[in-house]
């Protein structure tokens, strides 16, 4: 259906309100009561298309497109494959694990219609999918600002916008910035690992900001010189095929980011720095290249923004996900 001829304030929303834990293991014994309730909710609805976003809501999914056949859509969404992403090959029971686990999502990826991923390398992880496969990556709705502080030589303010946990750069970050001057980070989001927490909370130019709202975060990366965004490739399989949506933000935002995943991205755009994961010498010299050349800072900022207004903004995808609806509308 063209994005025209929808209503939103027509759109009906149920939320299933149950107050559970965050985190995917803690998530667990609360899935079979929300499988049981998306079931009821989709044969009460009978939808034609039904859109499934990541492992946890396909369960019960499939089963409704199995009940009714080809007269049900199916559009698998995956933004993050749970055993690459979760499940950490450490031992003879973490393997066979990520086996089954894998296993189940291509199943129930095969069976559904459309498969929908992030990038075309995710989507080329699966072994077995359906004919029509579309990568629809998690870009930004634009939410620029003119920025109203003036940015300025020998100082830089870096924004960290993810969860505190390990594997995503942090620890990196904080050995970096130790003996750096006029160099200071903003760093939000939920503190998952509290020993992390603690390095990053007593190194002096880190200021943590809390967990906060959508809108609260956009505002610290507006403001801020530069954005960073890590990934350890060697702690997960996922983390090879990042295509992170803290690099679309900072492409929406004009401000370069410092990163090691999306390289060719990166490279097209010609929007930020690429380093290495763990090294903390050259991501000390990628800063101190931004902290001391302004012009290189607002050179890469606007190629980036330039990259998101003609390329990677959600207005572009979101025309893409409607054509998948119209196509299957059709059918």
């Amino acid at each position: 259906m063209p994005k025209e001829k929808i209503n939103i304030e027509e759109a009906v929303f149920k939320f299933f309100n149950l107050r559970a834990p965050s985190g995917n293991p803690s998530l667990l014994p609360y899935l079979p009561l929300f499988w049981i309730w998306v079931t009821l909710k989709l044969f009460w609805y009978r939808p034609k298309v039904v859109h499934a976003c990541d492992l946890e809501t396909m369960p019960p999914c499939y089963l409704y497109k199995k009940v009714f056949g080809d007269r049900r859509k199916l559009v698998f969404d995956v933004f993050d494959r749970h055993a690459m992403a979760y499940i950490p090959l450490k031992s003879s029971f973490f393997r066979w694990l990520y086996l089954i686990t894998n296993s189940l999502e291509e199943k129930l990826a095969e069976g559904a219609d459309v498969l929908i991923s992030v990038s075309e390398e995710l989507i080329n992880t699966f072994q077995r999918k359906p004919k029509k496969c579309v990568s629809i990556m998690n870009c930004s709705e634009d939410h620029y600002m003119k920025k109203l502080r003036m940015p300025k030589e020998n100082t830089l303010k870096l924004a960290f916008t993810g969860h505190i946990r390990k594997h995503r750069g942090l620890e990196v970050l904080s050995s970096a910035l130790t003996d750096l001057r006029g160099v200071d980070l903003v760093v939000t989001g939920r503190v998952e690992d509290k020993k992390l927490f603690s390095t990053v909370n007593n190194t002096t130019n880190i200021t943590y900001m809390g967990f906060l709202e959508h809108n609260q975060v956009l505002a610290i990366e507006l403001d801020s010189d530069a954005m960073v965004a890590l990934y350890d490739l060697n702690s997960h399989t996922q983390n090879k095929y990042v295509v992170g949506n803290k690099l679309f933000e900072a492409m929406m935002c004009g401000v370069p980011i410092i990163t090691n995943v999306a390289t060719e991205i990166i490279k097209e755009a010609q929007c930020g720095i690429i380093v290495e994961y763990d090294d903390v010498k050259q991501l000390s010299q990628a800063i101190l290249a931004l902290r001391d050349n302004v012009e290189r800072r607002k050179r890469l900022g606007d190629n980036g923004r330039e990259a998101f207004l003609q390329k990677y903004n959600w207005t572009v995808m979101e025309k893409k996900l409607y054509k998948v609806y119209e196509q299957l509308l059709l059918q």
